[in-house]
């Protein structure tokens, strides 16, 4: 559950743009540029909303003790039931939804505020590489824990992450980010699970652009396609998400109905499977209240 809630949080906090032009790429650099990018664009930004297909997150800022801190409320329905985190700028609070208690943490850094992370996670520049037809400048991390926080999965003890992400050299976005989890189960074996996060359909919502479409696999799936049907399959997809971009507003959404079907199908080929988030509104600065942040009103 909580690379899910990362995967729904990571939307904002690294997908904002910046025009700036690269020379010789150093891992320094793509984190400086992605770092401008962020402050630049966030400059008047006081609550964010994101609701998809699946859940709703809140992201307000503001000032403890003389830092910026991301205050963020999750939530989803499991079983018509709510599960609910929050983190309050101290703790994390978390709701199960078949028990309904509340849990309390102490947290010494903002899980949720990934680009300050960014900024002290030890990093090294792995190359460059095509995403969906976009040039990306990749980050190779040892410890990926550093920029998100713990990662393990349940079952799982003596967990280590290690990842990557694609940046692109462009507009700054995160258009992929992968993970490696090696860790111990409960009878002592050893396990290893691969986690990728694709961010897809970037559009501007007041100059910022957010992934409208997010990809999560973990693990294996349909059997690995030739390196010549990968490159013809990525071609015909961002050749339809090109399409889809220049759209209107209308068009675009009717077209997405018609077309979906066939790029999920391109995806899970691409991907192994995996399961797709789509994002149904975002709205910013609502004044958002201070009590959807305070998790002792969480009922038990």
């Amino acid at each position: 559950m909580r690379i899910n809630i990362f995967c729904r949080v990571m939307i904002v906090s690294f997908v904002l743009p910046a025009s700036l032009i690269a020379e010789k790429m150093t891992a320094e650099k793509v984190i400086q540029n992605c770092v401008d990018s962020y402050e630049k664009q966030m400059k008047g930004v006081k609550d964010i909303t994101i609701v998809t297909d699946r859940d709703i997150t809140y992201q307000k800022w503001t000032t403890i003790n003389g830092k910026t801190i991301c205050k963020t409320r999750y939530e989803m329905e499991i079983m018509g039931k709510k599960f609910v985190t929050i983190y309050d700028g101290v703790y994390q609070w978390q709701q199960d939804p078949v028990s309904g208690k509340v849990t309390k943490d102490t947290i010494d850094y903002n899980p949720y505020q990934t680009i300050e992370n960014l900024k002290t996670t030890p990093a090294q520049y792995g190359g460059s590489e095509q995403i969906d037809g976009h040039k990306t400048y990749i980050l190779d991390i040892k410890d990926i824990t550093k920029l998100m926080g713990s990662a393990k999965p349940e079952g799982m003890e003596k967990v280590r992450v290690s990842g990557k992400l694609w940046v692109d050299a462009k507009n700054w976005v995160t258009r992929k980010m992968e993970m490696d989890i090696e860790g111990v189960d409960e009878k002592g074996k050893k396990r290893t699970v691969k986690t990728t996060i694709e961010m897809k359909d970037f559009r501007k919502v007041n100059d910022l652009l957010i992934p409208y479409r997010t990809v999560m696999t973990m693990g294996g799936g349909v059997p690995k396609l030739s390196p010549e049907q990968e490159q013809e399959m990525h071609k015909g997809l961002a050749e339809m998400q090109k399409q889809l971009e220049e759209m209107p507003p209308e068009q675009r959404k009717m077209a997405e109905k018609m077309m979906k079907p066939q790029m999920e199908m391109m995806q899970k080929a691409l991907g192994g499977g995996g399961e797709v988030t789509e994002i149904k509104k975002v709205t910013i600065n609502t004044g958002l209240s201070d009590n959807l942040f305070d998790g002792s009103k969480l009922k038990q």
